[in-house]
């Protein structure tokens, strides 16, 4: 049988295991090959053409969920090394929900501050296991121009308390405040929902224990939903954009919170505000059904990457 072209054979090592299960996060150098960035690189242009500028200095372009054909991501996931390297550091069957992109402009974009994919993970119950993918395409040097990202080991900070406390707490305060008669504003969402992790207390925890690794088209990062982590701005040097291409995956047994989907959506329903997706409201309708079975995700097979295939070749 003819070997795909995606294929590889990759081997974790016993540190990278202790790492992602001790730490969060992990560092997989050369993940993937020439073949697989040359397709996510034209997906990505395709999906960023048409995309306006809609965060001002965070990003240039951003774009949640894709609309091209995923023949090529689905033919990446089923990839022997990719799902026994997923199953193996996780120790879970994973199910993919969705993918991203983000590109920063040199000298103008920031990122994000600290915080955590509540957006992407927000919607399912607090304590079910989620993760990312992170992946760069175009080299980044920390020392140098940097345009990466900065993560906090789950031993120094760990993000359950933002899940399981924060995010409910910041949208009822809001909604008793308004009861009162007080004014409210979007700016006072925002401000509530950054302001815990960029807190001047917080900052002092977090940066002098923050991790920023230097990539290679092809390396990736694989970090936990409970991982505290931040953008670093691109700044002067050779490149004029960097791109990033990210899948988001929950356990096959995350169940929709429809109450979280709720406060996530607050900001919508209470100021008009025009999200970059309302996904959470989409991808299920009644509280507790298993987003793997959710009709909203095409072709579910592909998508579910199955720890009792860890074994497979």
């Amino acid at each position: 049988m003819e070997r795909h072209a995606f294929a590889q054979d990759y081997e974790l090592t016993p540190q990278q295991l202790d790492q992602f299960r001790t730490l969060g996060f992990v560092k997989l150098p050369g993940f993937l090959n020439d073949e697989v960035l040359d397709s996510l690189r034209k997906r990505v242009d395709v999906e960023l053409r048409h995309v306006p500028s809609a965060f001002e200095t965070e990003f240039k372009r951003l774009k949640y969920d894709f609309e091209t054909s995923r023949e090529d991501l689905y033919a990446l996931l089923t990839q022997p090394y990719f799902r026994r390297t997923m199953t193996e550091l996780t120790g879970r069957t994973m199910f993919l929900t969705f993918e991203m992109c983000f590109e920063l402009e040199k000298n103008v974009s920031k990122g994000f501050p600290w915080h955590v994919g509540v957006q992407s993970f927000g919607y399912v119950r607090a304590d079910d296991f989620a993760c990312t993918i992170w992946a760069p395409l175009h080299p980044i040097d920390p020392t140098g121009q940097r345009g990466g990202m900065q993560y906090v080991p789950r031993t120094v900070m760990s993000a359950e308390f933002v899940y399981e406390y924060v995010e409910p707490a910041l949208v009822q305060s809001l909604r008793i405040r308004a009861e009162r008669g007080e004014p409210i504003t979007l700016e006072d969402y925002f401000a509530l929902r950054e302001g815990v992790l960029n807190s001047p207390a917080m900052l002092d925890i977090l940066e002098p224990q923050a991790v920023e690794d230097a990539f290679e088209p092809g390396d990736v990062l694989l970090f936990d939903k409970y991982v505290i982590h931040r953008s670093r701005k691109l700044g002067e040097g050779p490149l004029d954009r960097r791109d990033a291409f990210v899948m988001r995956f929950v356990d096959v047994g995350a169940r929709y919170d429809r109450q979280r989907a709720l406060n996530i959506d607050f900001p919508v329903r209470q100021f008009g505000y025009q999200p970059y997706t309302r996904s959470h409201l989409e991808v299920a309708t009644v509280d507790g059904e298993l987003l793997a079975d959710s009709p909203f995700f095409d072709n579910r097979g592909a998508r579910t990457i199955s720890y009792a295939e860890v074994g497979s070749r």
